[in-house]
């Protein structure tokens, strides 16, 4: 089944075709996610930014009207998530919708790595949704999130490790 995209609908964030690893960067602040996307980019990732459902200063996932036009938050699958290599999901998982989106991205993209930036106390608070996500814990510098991104990219996908056990 195809779903058809509305008028009213953002674009997703687009990839180039060349390849280098591609990286979502799910951020709500623009500010610090431009910094990550910037990082990323230097470090010779390919990088895109999202600001999710939150975002009002007209991103590709923002509300309209009152009514999120974020596809994960609506159970749609998100055509840059689809895309990326990996998932760098920064958004504060004290909101419950944002809970919600990374349970659609692992649910919508099972063998895409996602790396979850929070503070080390609060994995323990939120394991189940943590389950088979890579961490890495706040503060981030350059180096652990080019790190985390590059360990992500090259583990073993988990679900083919399942089988062959």
């Amino acid at each position: 089944m195809t779903l058809k995209r509305r008028s009213t609908d953002i674009e997703p964030p687009e990839f180039s075709t060349v390849h280098r690893p591609r990286v979502l960067v799910e951020e709500q602040d623009g500010a610090i996610r431009s910094s990550y996307v910037n990082l990323l980019r230097d470090a010779g990732f390919e990088a895109v930014g999202c600001g999710g459902p939150e975002d009002q200063e007209g991103a590709r996932c923002s509300l309209a009207m009152g009514q999120a036009r974020c596809p994960l938050v609506k159970g749609q699958g998100c055509d840059a998530a689809e895309r990326a290599d990996v998932i760098f999901f920064s958004f504060r998982l004290a909101d419950e919708r944002n809970r919600n989106i990374l349970k659609a991205l692992k649910r919508l993209n099972p063998r895409t790595p996602i790396v979850v930036e929070l503070p080390k106390p609060q994995s323990f608070r939120y394991q189940d949704v943590l389950r088979g996500v890579h961490l890495a814990y706040a503060p981030v510098t350059g180096h652990s999130l080019t790190k985390a991104i590059l360990d992500a990219w090259e583990a073993p996908d988990p679900i083919l490790e399942s089988l062959r056990k």
